[in-house]
């Protein structure tokens, strides 16, 4: 029971999994009347493939990737050179907390 009570949403909120359910549901309507009104219109998007879409993909996550790194990177730069340096937590044994895992 302690686990349902972790994955019961509050009271006045929809779950997680049900909002993921009806944003597919709304999709999946609006791409089926899309294809009806727009039957004739779409010649121009035959010479999309799949490949063009799977190289947009990775060519968008490479570039946010080298971002992210050099943000991280200029970060850490940042940090050592004004002199605060990043203190390190020491690792707890679950023997000192008298915790077990639930896994």
């Amino acid at each position: 029971m302690l686990s349902l009570s972790r994955h019961t949403p509050k009271r006045g909120t929809t779950c997680q999994r049900c909002v993921i359910i009806r944003y597919f549901i709304l999709m999946a309507f609006a791409v089926a009347m899309f294809t009806i009104i727009a039957d004739d219109g779409l010649v121009y998007l035959g010479s999309a493939t799949p490949m063009h879409a799977a190289i947009a993909v990775i060519t968008i996550g490479m570039i946010g990737f080298v971002i992210k790194l050099a943000l991280w990177r200029l970060e850490i730069r940042a940090a050592v050179s004004s002199g605060r340096a990043q203190a390190e937590q020491p690792e707890v044994s679950p023997q000192e907390t008298d915790r077990t895992s639930s896994h």
